[in-house]
């Protein structure tokens, strides 16, 4: 083995900076965790995800708890037996699976209850999500710099998870889906870079197992299958040169068909157990609603905006414009994704879901506008042709990236502490509270006046979705 190579590339800045950022994570985790004392945190959607491991492994394939640390009523009933099942599919608990089984090891080691909710549990779940992102960041960097250089890579990556609200979900709750799905698109990304290069067993039946995955975990993100669709064989995308290739790989096609289909069978198995249905809508009196999309409150509002939280993603999509050379025939695509994705999230009944920071709905698409960002990136510290500006732009640059990162950083520290509310912001309270790590009592009290909170009836029966 050539541990020389492997030396030498620690050195690389890029790699440099996920060492660095592993180890501030690490340090300040309790800085920045959501949880904190009164309430666990696998609560609400999270218990949904992870009831699948106590469940089956500690409870006799049976999801009806009797455990202090475990609140049934965070899964839903089944009206055909009046039991409960949980809301979401088994895909992140495939994710959690060998966590969980690090988490017995030591609950059997230290002596605690072996049962799934016990602290070994919940302690090995945070650290290991956690990991999974600052391996996604690892795999997107991988990928990255398959097109730019290593200065441009390393400030893209330090802009994306600095910078936007995937910080938040890969320190504060990585037990959520977001990050881990970022994961599974970095590796996806990378992985169809190398498939269409070289069309192995391997890389089809991995190509179709995170496809799979990714789109048990969260169907609508099944559009990343897009990106496998229509990535370009050449300097330009020819539609019929793309078919016809895919037609002479049937068969690695077939096995990656197989492999998705292999991820899905025991949620159908289990499905059909349940309730008698291979396939099964788990999420009752919940609906699309298609004519009337609430893009420029996704975007804009203070309750959840997209841009108002992370508006550094405003220079990603500056960066569709920068997109030359071998990225040009991806543009088009990257932008059509990103625009289907902006408008399923938007006719969901619930278009700001729920309690979270900020968008949560587009964390895991961040892997893809790591492209056109790190194309911005690259125009401005590397391609340039104004010999006099460029000491200027990269300036300027270097001072809206730090701004935005310190916005970021600030903001998650003002959610995980109470002072920018989950569901609730208002203009008059995103202001009352800007640039506050704490309120004083007068303040508080303001706080709580002008927060607006959501009618989910209304939101349910698609009456006044403007919230």
């Amino acid at each position: 083995m050539n541990w020389r190579k492997y030396i030498h590339a620690i050195y690389k800045p890029s790699v440099m900076f996920l060492i660095i950022v592993s180890c501030f994570v690490t340090v300040t985790m309790d800085v920045w965790r959501s949880w904190h004392t009164n309430q666990s945190q696998v609560s609400w959607d999270v218990a949904n995800y992870y009831s699948y491991l106590p469940a089956y492994f500690g409870n006799n394939g049976s999801f009806e708890f009797n455990n202090p640390g475990f609140e049934n009523n965070y899964l839903p009933v089944y009206p055909g037996d009046n039991k409960h099942i949980p809301k979401t599919t088994y895909g992140m608990a495939l994710m959690y699976s060998p966590l969980y089984a690090l988490g017995y090891k030591i609950a059997i080691n230290q002596n605690d209850p072996r049962d799934g909710f016990s602290e070994p549990f919940y302690t090995v779940l945070h650290w290991g999500t956690m990991a999974y992102a600052l391996l996604g960041l690892l795999l997107l960097r991988n990928f990255l710099v398959k097109f730019f250089s290593e200065k441009v890579t390393t400030i893209t990556l330090i802009v994306l998870f600095m910078g936007t609200t995937l910080f938040f979900y890969s320190v504060s709750m990585p037990e959520m889906p977001h990050s881990n799905l970022f994961f599974l698109f970095a590796a996806f990304l990378l992985v169809n870079y190398h498939w269409h290069h070289k069309q192995s067993v391997g890389s089809s039946l991995l190509l179709g197992a995170l496809i799979g995955l990714i789109a048990l975990i969260r169907p609508t993100d099944i559009m990343i299958g897009l990106v496998f669709l229509f990535w370009p064989m050449g300097e330009k995308f020819d539609l019929k040169q793309k078919f016809m290739f895919l037609l002479s790989k049937w068969k690695t096609l077939l096995l990656m068909f197989l492999a998705a289909f292999l991820i899905w069978l025991p949620q159908m198995l289990f499905w059909k157990y349940r309730t008698g249905h291979l396939l099964y809508f788990s999420y009752p009196g919940e609906r699309f609603f298609w004519t009337d999309p609430q893009i420029i409150n996704v975007l804009f509002s203070y309750r959840k905006g997209l841009f108002v939280y992370t508006p550094l993603l405003l220079v990603a999509c500056v960066g569709f414009f920068f997109m030359r050379d071998r990225l040009k025939p991806l543009r088009g695509l990257l932008i059509f994704i990103s625009v289907l994705n902006l408008y399923i999230v938007s006719c969901w009944w619930d278009w700001f879901f729920g309690g979270s920071f900020g968008a949560r709905a587009f964390v895991q698409h961040f892997a893809y506008l790591s492209i056109p960002l790190a194309a911005i990136i690259a125009f401005v510290f590397e391609e340039w042709q104004l010999p006099d500006w460029n000491k200027l732009a990269r300036l300027l640059a270097t001072i809206v990236f730090t701004l935005g990162i310190g916005l970021n950083l600030f903001q998650t520290y003002q959610y995980v502490n109470g002072i920018i509310h989950f569901h609730s912001m208002s203009r008059a309270t995103y202001w009352l509270v800007f640039g506050k790590a704490k309120l004083n009592e007068q303040q508080q009290a303001e706080f709580w006046g002008t927060l607006y909170l959501p009618d989910y009836d209304k939101l349910r029966s698609g009456e006044n979705r403007d919230q």
